[in-house]
């Protein structure tokens, strides 16, 4: 079964409390929806589209988002993946369905606390289907963050990666509610329960930083022979990117007011702002040939490649993507089922039997310099 031609998996429906995407929705088709609703909806409302956008950007390269979706991200459940931590953080909803006894039944999933069971593992039933996810619209008092730190900063897997969700008490900065998920610290993307219980109540300040810190340390522990190795890396950066996530909540309440413009020290606010890559430029070197060189000859000229322009532009068209012809054969390899065999004996009499089959080709159709093989041919 194809997931991509099932129409119910591919269903994008909007509502007044966020947006609905099916299972099989590409991330593309998701991230460029919801930038149209972060210019169009008020800021406030779009803090966890924001957030998911962010992540996407570091997610693969732009092929894979163009075929990659949020359900084989959820039900593969790989404990390094980008998005997981975000949902898990957000507490997003997920539609399941299943066929019993003749009857369609559906239910809501929370992707939450004890949703992922062991690695690669969840909730979701064997018989179950995942339909699709809700994205809810965020509060005014709400910020969700996430953060990902991988070796190189575009198209590489996270080796941890993080999401915080906060909700403060109305016009404060004091935690009301507030989910932190973890992905790199165990077999599955993970949350942290007593921590985040320890904050709430507490003021957003550097006070209850380094209580928080010492509380992530004592409730992400990661064995010494845990798969992937850097442990006290890895340990160091959980703390690494609550920090971080700290700092860019604080700005934002800065900004908003609630807090005092001073309030995050200036040698601080460059850890709660985004990384801008430069632009990037590129230069092409090639020799100018002699002007008396005759127009004829072509060595030494910076000559572009006769299909490279529609090679670059996706535009070639090669032997596999030529339409089928009437009458038209084709060549199939006849390989040896065992590795480093000697082949005694070939009869094909049994293949050319069978209908449609016209002809069998081995090395005694080949002239004696047809069939040499090798890496260099001493032929001058």
């Amino acid at each position: 079964i194809n997931p991509t031609q099932v129409k119910e998996l591919l269903e994008i429906k909007e509502t007044q409390d966020g947006i609905y995407f099916g299972a099989a929705v590409s991330l593309m088709e998701i991230d460029a929806l919801l930038r149209q609703r972060i210019e169009q909806l008020p800021e406030s409302e779009t803090r966890l589209f924001q957030c998911t956008v962010d992540m996407l950007h570091y997610f693969a390269g732009k092929q894979i988002r163009n075929v990659a979706c949020l359900g084989g991200n959820i039900m593969t459940g790989s404990p390094i993946s980008d998005m997981n931590p975000v949902l898990s953080a957000a507490g997003a909803q997920l539609e399941v369905a299943s066929f019993v006894d003749g009857k369609l039944q559906k239910r809501s999933v929370h992707m939450g606390t004890g949703f992922f069971t062991g690695y690669r593992r969840n909730v979701i039933e064997a018989h179950e289907v995942l339909l699709g996810i809700h994205f809810r619209k965020t509060t005014p008092d709400q910020y969700i963050v996430a953060f990902k730190q991988a070796r190189r900063r575009d198209d590489d897997i996270a080796i941890v990666n993080a999401a915080i969700n906060v909700r403060f008490e109305e016009k404060s900065n004091i935690v009301a509610e507030i989910s932190m998920a973890f992905g790199g610290m165990a077999p599955t993307t993970v949350l942290a329960p007593r921590t985040s219980q320890l904050m709430v109540g507490q003021e957003w300040s550097h006070q209850f930083v380094e209580r928080v810190a010492e509380s992530l340390c004592t409730e992400l522990p990661l064995a010494a022979s845990a798969p992937g190795g850097m442990i006290a890396y890895r340990r160091a950066l959980v703390v690494s990117l609550f920090f971080k996530a700290y700092l860019a909540i604080s700005l934002k309440l800065s900004k908003s007011g609630i807090t005092s413009s001073d309030a995050l020290p200036p040698e601080e606010r460059s850890g709660a702002e985004t990384f801008h890559t430069p632009v990037l430029k590129s230069a092409q070197l090639f020799e100018r040939v002699c002007s008396d060189q005759p127009i004829c000859d072509p060595i030494g000229r910076p000559k572009v490649h006769a299909a490279a322009l529609k090679q670059a532009t996706g535009e070639a068209i090669y032997t596999d993507d030529i339409p089928r012809m009437d009458g038209e054969v084709y060549l199939a390899f006849v390989l040896s089922t065992k590795p480093r065999a000697k082949i005694t004996k070939l009869d094909a009499s049994e293949a050319l039997a069978l209908d449609g089959v016209h002809q069998f080709f081995c090395y005694k159709d080949l002239t004696e310099h047809e069939n040499e093989v090798g890496p260099v041919f001493h032929d001058e």
